[in-house]
């Protein structure tokens, strides 16, 4: 584990199906020296909610003019090329990727390591093994948490600690696995949510980006609490 890719991304949520990337930063190491960076903003195309603004400070405004997912993603896939990735938590950073390449027809295959596992082996004294919590135990400057790069970039110097300390007894943590993500067996759209958003879409001249017949359940869903969280109910 001396060459790799450590990257970490905000979102819109928590569901990689059903929410966006508004961020993507990552680290490039080389022999153990940092070469190459990774930084972008991302438009969601959606609405972010209050709860991630106030977590991550990335707002519309901020996001307005950015470029979108399917511009971003082919050349950060690029820039991950050849290369085993690293996060914390890595299993939900790589499961937002892996949706938005299957999306758009890319392959994104990996090998992974994961420094929350490490963490959660290795300091199981600790009340949190969140990245800010790892980060104050081990005195790693926190001070811009919840932003794409900066997060990468603790994990960078929280791998080089734990490695420090932990790898001549526990070597096996710190091997690269094989990392899969698989999206969830889809339902379909029910009558009920069918005429509840056909109505929202009617009273709010809303165009979807599909016809309301072709969308998932949970598509339908989001679509529904997009367009309450714009306009409000329909009467």
């Amino acid at each position: 584990m001396e060459s790799f890719v450590v990257f970490d991304i905000e979102t819109t949520g928590i569901s990689p199906t059903n929410h966006r990337i508004t961020e993507i930063g990552a680290i490039k190491v080389v022999n153990n020296q940092v070469v190459e960076e990774f930084n972008q903003l991302i438009n969601p195309e959606v609405v972010i909610p209050n709860n991630i603004v106030a977590l991550t400070g990335i707002t519309d405004k901020l996001v307005k003019n950015e470029p979108m997912i399917e511009d971003v993603l082919p050349e950060f896939i690029d820039f991950c090329r050849d290369f085993v990735i690293m996060g914390h938590n890595i299993a939900f950073d790589f499961s937002f990727i892996k949706a938005n390449a299957l999306r758009h027809k890319l392959v994104f295959e990996k090998h992974a390591i994961d420094t929350l596992t490490i963490a959660r082996k290795v300091l199981c004294e600790l009340p949190s093994r969140k990245l800010s919590s790892l980060c104050k135990h081990y005195a790693i400057d926190y001070l811009n948490g919840h932003r794409a790069y900066n997060d990468a970039y603790c994990t960078y110097e929280l791998f080089n600690r734990l490695k420090q300390d932990y790898y001549e007894k526990h070597p096996e943590l710190f091997v690269a696995k094989p990392i899969h993500w698989k999206p969830a067996k889809t339902s379909a759209i029910t009558s009920k949510q069918k005429a509840f958003l056909a109505a929202l879409v009617k009273r709010h001249q809303v165009i979807l980006d599909k016809q309301i017949d072709e969308l998932t359940k949970s598509e339908a869903s989001q679509a529904i609490d997009r367009i309450i969280h714009l306009y409000g109910k329909a009467r």
